[in-house]
């Protein structure tokens, strides 16, 4: 079977989603010798996600930017039916949720999360409809939907009106390199990113989903916290400008300026320092597909705080400490528990280690690979 592949969406610089596609690129090249894929590749991302093997070929279109949005997308639904066309392809996957419109082949979309549908106030307009339209199309026109989680597969359900046969739940893995890179000293750390002490991490993209005002607000009001920094870690979005109101705000009173730190990018043996001396992870975000830091802080033996809702509880399991992430005096109590307790950090550690051995990039292309052969023996 040859399979196209639709990356136009993906940046360089890597998301969720960006992350997904190159380890199911990677994993489905080393497991796969039967199948043929075709990757079509914006110019300025072939270099991330091409693949070198006998059964992959990447077609780069160099016509195709991302930084002229309009023809990028005209290009994604008009440009890529035709190149599939040409390159004779049986079955399209979109890894990023939006499948281009009028193909004439078999259409498989992963849809990560509905978070534009579940909370569109919390994004731009334009945005927001661009989304709420072109995913229902692309969910209605699949044949198939794959997703990460039971709780993404629930919301695929009822805001998109899709029967639960055409939705595949497979969870999403872990990157190797967590277990293989060893990261950097502490005090390289601390010098390079004017870290003073010890300090509790959040990794995401600033935007308004992410829920950053209100975990501000709790760590400054835990007074068990006082000692410690609060580490934030990804690139500003939507919900920068809020953030920022906000540590101005509760810094009238108190010295939290000082101790709150904004990382915007850094290199994986940084993250994976970040990480491992963390004394938590505080990820009490209001919608997650899946929620990836979740299964880094497992994987690299930090304790979690994370939320009661969409797909957080499913992830972490018994190995977090969940809230509700719209009350802030649970979430301090919380911080306040995992900071004090030890045994509770040992145990909630102890917990993730276990837990995270189900997520794997092995697990999730196997899963993908049954339905390619599913497909391939019904044509």
């Amino acid at each position: 079977m040859r399979i196209g592949v639709n990356t136009f969406q993906l940046h360089q610089k890597i998301t969720g989603a960006g992350r997904f596609s190159k380890n199911m690129l990677q994993e489905l090249a080393r497991l796969d010798n039967d199948n043929e894929y075709v990757i079509f590749l914006r110019k300025d991302n072939a270099g991330y996600y091409s693949i070198k093997k006998e059964n992959f070929t990447n077609v780069v279109v160099t016509q195709v930017s991302n930084r002229i949005k309009l023809k990028r997308i005209w290009s994604e639904h008009f440009l890529l039916p035709k190149l599939a066309r040409e390159y004779n392809v049986d079955a399209f996957w979109s890894p990023s949720d939006i499948a281009p419109a009028r193909l004439s082949c078999i259409s498989l979309v992963t849809i990560h999360d509905l978070k534009r549908f579940v909370m569109p106030k919390e994004f731009p307009f334009l945005e927001r409809h661009y989304y709420q339209r072109f995913l229902k199309k692309t969910a209605n026109a699949a044949n198939l939907i794959f997703t990460g989680s039971e709780s993404s597969g629930r919301d695929i359900m009822t805001y998109l009106g899709i029967p639960p046969d055409r939705i595949i739940v497979a969870y999403n893995g872990l990157d190797p390199i967590i277990y293989e890179e060893e990261g950097v000293p502490l005090d390289t750390l601390k010098r390079l990113h004017g870290i003073r002490g010890k300090y509790i991490l959040f990794v995401g993209q600033m935007i308004k989903n992410k829920n950053v005002p209100r975990m501000i607000r709790a760590f400054n009001r835990c007074k068990e916290a006082a000692e410690y920094e609060f580490v934030l870690l990804g690139q500003a979005g939507a919900g920068m400008h809020e953030i920022e109101q906000t540590i101005k705000r509760e810094s009238y009173n108190s010295n939290l300026r000082e101790r709150i730190h904004h990382i915007k990018w850094a290199a994986t043996e940084h993250l994976i320092s970040l990480y491992k001396y963390a004394s938590a992870l505080f990820y009490a975000s209001l919608y997650e597909g899946f929620g990836f830091p979740l299964v880094e802080a497992m994987a690299l033996g930090v304790p979690i705080i994370t939320s009661d809702c969409s797909s957080m509880p499913e992830v972490a399991g018994d190995a977090a400490l969940l809230v509700d992430p719209m009350d802030e005096e649970a979430m301090s109590e919380a911080l306040s528990k995992i900071i004090t307790d030890e045994d509770l950090q040992k145990s909630l550690v102890s917990k993730g280690r276990e837990r995270v051995k189900q997520f794997s990039w092995e697990k999730t292309a196997k899963k993908y690979l049954a339905v390619f052969d599913r497909l391939k023996q019904n044509s």
